[in-house]
């Protein structure tokens, strides 16, 4: 697997169900100087993927070719 390193600025959208809160999730973003986005949009860096995630995310993440990443693959990257 690629490794992926962390740059500020970027912006995550978070969807599906995680190990960690999703609350917890988003702090961590911010807090290590990223920004949260609700929606997917050509401007979404990556997608942090969950469980049970919506397939209509899914599909726009994909047709817009956005980085789709684990919960684990984000921890790694901070």
């Amino acid at each position: 697997s690629c490794q992926i390193t962390y740059q500020s600025g970027k912006s995550f959208v978070i969807s599906g169900v995680f190990e960690m809160s999703r609350n917890d999730l988003k702090k961590l973003v911010e807090d290590n100087g990223g920004k949260n986005s609700s929606s997917i949009s050509s401007k979404t860096d990556y997608l942090i993927r969950g469980d049970k995630m919506g397939p209509s995310k899914l599909e726009k993440a994909e047709k817009l070719g956005i980085t789709m990443i684990s919960e684990q693959e984000f921890l790694a990257m901070i």
